[in-house]
Formats: C-alpha cells, structure tokens, sequence
C-alpha cells in the first residue's frame, strides 16, 4: 500500500488582513501572471466559474529553470467560514512524481495593536510519491508556495 506523506508550512503576511489574502485566494488567481510573470505564464479556468467547488483551472509555470510546467487543479472545498480551500492537482508535471497532490491552505487573522491587519497563512500538502526515487519532501514546491504569499501580499497591500 502506498504511504501518504504530509508537509506543513506557514507564513506571517503583514499590512493585509486574513479577509483581503484569502479573497485574493479564492477570486483573483487568474492575476498571478501580472503579479509573478517570472513563474506564472498563465493561469486561466477551463471548467467553473473560478470561485466554487469543482472549478478546474490551468497554470502554465517556470520553476527555477527556463522549462515550462503545466498544473491542471481542481477546488475540491471552500469554507469561507474559516477562510479555507482544498485543491488537488489533476494532471501536469507534479503527476510525474505523486499519484496525489492535494494542498489546503487557511488564512488565519492575527491580531496585533493598532490598526495594523496581519494573518497567518498555513499551507497544509497532502502527497503519495510514485515511486522510492521520488525526494521525501516537496521542497521546491513549498518554497514556491511561500514565494507566491508573499508577491500576493505585496500586490495587496499596495493595491490598498
């Protein structure tokens, strides 16, 4: 039986609340080309309305080297209650190592004096490798997750 692994990440965003980054999350990631086009290429929806359950969306990706990936995802849950969604990817390059990629990320609020909004960002990825060869950690991935936090935060918080 093949064994699944978990990673956890999360990153502090200061000056943008938990409200204003999940929005984002939820509503605006067909943006992320204009905010990061040294990673992003693309990012469109091929099915859904880009902002409910069962949206499938497409990014076209640069990751540390001149080669394009493709991810095909899919919203599996929302919770605006919490401020949470699930994604799993279904078909593109992270597929060649993991028969499962499934990541939920919460945008918490912090609370801090004055009137500085902060929130934290977890990042909580779910995996099954393809095989033994495959590295233990998705460590690129993860750091491209952070990256992409804080480029959102930044584009928010001027925005603003």
């Amino acid at each position: 039986m093949a064994q699944i692994h978990r990673q956890y990440a999360q990153d502090e965003i200061k000056n943008c609340s938990a409200d204003q980054f999940y929005g984002f999350l939820k509503n605006e990631m067909t943006k992320l080309p204009q905010i990061l086009p040294h990673i992003f290429k693309s990012f469109q929806i091929l099915a859904g309305d880009g902002k409910s359950v069962g949206t499938v969306r497409l990014s076209k990706t640069t990751m540390g080297s001149s080669h394009e990936e493709t991810v095909k995802d899919k919203i599996e849950a929302i919770d605006d209650e919490s401020r949470t969604l699930t994604v799993s990817v279904i078909d593109g390059a992270l597929l060649r190592m993991y028969t499962k990629f499934e990541y939920t990320v919460t945008v918490t609020p912090l609370v801090t004096q004055g009137a500085e909004q902060s929130c934290l960002v977890k990042m909580f990825v779910e995996y099954e490798k393809k095989n033994k060869d495959v590295p233990d950690h998705p460590k690129e991935y993860m750091e491209m997750a952070t990256s992409i936090n804080k480029a959102i935060a930044s584009h928010l918080t001027n925005k603003a």
